[in-house]
């Protein structure tokens, strides 16, 4: 099985997510992909939205992608411990023995990963997939990925399409009483709006 997986505070998931799950699995053919709400993550402040709340939202996220993408409960479950990459792949590798993982990730995330959390391990547990974003460009990574490469570790680059949406953004137009429609699923419009999410100037990823 080829099992896409991308890992984020998603607060809140918006349709960016999805469009990434939808490019990375037409492209690599993938039989599944999963997105992974963190509960605590380790190189970011702990988000101001529970990680329960925002596991609703990734669910209901995944519920109207038209069985694109499947909600990963992991990391939230772990009970306050740091959410580590290498800890959720391998939990992956027990669950689906046969599953080869391909995980999806930024540029500013790809060209540091050999600072993350016991990376000889991580580096055997998954293809590390990125594109051009923020200024890292496709020499760059290639250059990135030739270089992890020697280390026994596989990447794959794309040039994706990238919407330009964000998570900072949707929590600033819901503070500000702007619409966010079209930039996240309706479900989830529907639970930030039920919920009365973002509507203090708290801008926490």
């Amino acid at each position: 099985m080829r099992l896409g997986f991308l890992g984020g505070t998603f607060n809140p998931p918006h349709n960016g997510h999805i469009n990434l799950a939808r490019e990375w699995s037409g492209r690599l053919s993938l039989d599944r992909f999963l997105i992974t709400p963190t509960g605590t993550p380790p190189h970011k402040q702990p988000s101001d939205v529970p990680a329960e709340m925002r596991l609703e939202m990734c669910r209901i996220a995944a519920e109207q992608s038209g069985g694109l993408l499947e909600a990963f409960d992991f990391e939230v479950l772990r009970s306050g411990q740091k959410s580590y990459s290498v800890i959720t792949l391998t939990e992956l590798h027990r669950l689906y023995p046969d599953c080869e993982i391909f995980m999806v990730m930024g540029a500013d995330m790809f060209v540091t990963l050999e600072s993350w959390y016991d990376f000889d391990r991580l580096k055997t547990l998954a293809t590390f997939c990125t594109m051009p974003r923020d200024g890292i460009d496709t020499a760059q990574l290639e250059a990135h990925r030739l270089h992890l490469m020697q280390s026994g570790c596989k990447g794959l680059i794309a040039d994706v399409p990238e919407m330009n949406i964000s998570s900072s953004e949707i929590r600033r137009r819901v503070s500000e009483g702007l619409p966010i429609g079209g930039l996240v699923p309706e479900g989830v419009e529907r639970y930030i709006a039920a919920h009365g999410l973002y509507h203090q100037n708290q801008f926490n990823q």
